[in-house]
């Protein structure tokens, strides 16, 4: 029989935004900064499919195919992240799937055919669909319980935001850069893995379960 935990007097007196540690903060940056620059290098590809379209002389149908390409693609990278943040950890699968989607998308922008777009583009999603997974986990189990909830809906609200950037960019840099130039911005996103990869921590929860899984494991002689 498991016994309740009761919120202390000082812990329950606190705001709910003071509770959480400069770890934990730095944490939940990590996964917001990762889920809107997802979003952003996502929904780009949106607003310049018709001049894409017009450079290589297939119908829009065609480019519309590599957004459907790159949403499944997104679930083998779901899967892979899964598999790696149970092994490796929630920062370095959030690094490389940041980093995969922003190289992909950067070197889109070069894309001699369509059928490279293609490629590329979708091979994107691999990272994309990573992206959640391994962040939502770095996210949920650093954050105290006590507005788990609350941040978590905050988290997943920030695909709007990086629809925003992506749509802000376009209005203002469209006519200077054009469609290429707009993956090209893409690969900014692969600036943030420098600071996740200095700042950021393991959930302390992930490391106790791997001390725990190791210390369960048999002796070898």
């Amino acid at each position: 029989m498991s016994a309740s935990v009761t919120p202390t007097p000082a812990s329950s007196a606190l705001p709910w935004w003071k509770e959480p540690t400069k770890d934990q903060w730095q944490a939940y940056i990590a996964a917001w900064l990762g889920w809107t620059l997802d979003a952003f290098d996502f929904t780009i590809f949106l607003l310049i499919m018709v001049p894409i379209s017009q450079e290589f002389g297939v119908p829009i149908t065609a480019v519309a195919i590599i957004f459907t390409l790159t949403l499944w693609m997104r679930l083998v990278g779901a899967t892979a992240a899964g598999w790696l943040g149970d092994r490796l950890g929630r920062k370095t699968p959030l690094m490389i799937s940041i980093l995969w989607y922003s190289i992909c998308n950067f070197i889109a922008g070069f894309s001699p055919t369509f059928i490279f777009l293609l490629v590329f583009r979708t091979l994107l999603g691999i990272g994309m669909g990573a992206e959640w997974p391994a962040g939502a986990a770095l996210a949920t189990e650093s954050w105290p319980a006590r507005s788990r909830g609350l941040m978590a809906s905050v988290l997943q609200g920030s695909w709007g935001l990086g629809y925003l950037l992506a749509a802000v960019l376009y209005a203002t840099l469209y006519d200077v850069d054009g469609w290429r130039g707009m993956l090209w911005i893409g690969v900014l996103p692969a600036l943030a893995v420098v600071w996740i990869r200095v700042y950021v921590k393991e959930p302390e929860v992930w490391i106790e379960n791997q001390r725990m899984r190791r210390s369960s494991m048999p002796a070898t002689i």
